[in-house]
């Protein structure tokens, strides 16, 4: 019932935006700033709604063809790995077929 009223009135409470920032060591010397990088604890209930809307954007996307098939960033089972994947596939056929390719970069 809060998440339903939050969306009908736009109004999401503050409690759910606000975030600690807190820096998390990654490697090195401790005595570097540099070594370390800002993470965001957010609260858990912001996070539940974020993944429901996200979830619900997504599925509405991509069951009215508004996401390509092609997308691959943000996708369920799909990543950069399978991007270059079906690119080297489609560079393979081509090759196969003699047929010229041009690659901008």
């Amino acid at each position: 019932m809060i998440f339903r009223k939050s969306l009908q009135t736009g109004d999401v409470p503050m409690s759910w935006r606000e975030a600690n920032v807190t820096p998390l060591f990654k490697k090195g010397s401790k005595t570097n700033p540099l070594n370390y990088r800002p993470v965001s604890l957010t609260s858990v209930v912001g996070k539940v709604f974020e993944t429901l809307v996200r979830d619900a954007l997504v599925k509405h996307t991509t069951e009215n063809a508004i996401i390509k098939i092609q997308q691959h960033g943000f996708m369920k089972k799909k990543s950069t790995v399978t991007n270059l994947l079906e690119y080297l596939e489609a560079l393979t056929k081509a090759r196969d077929q003699r047929i010229p390719v041009d690659v901008n970069y």
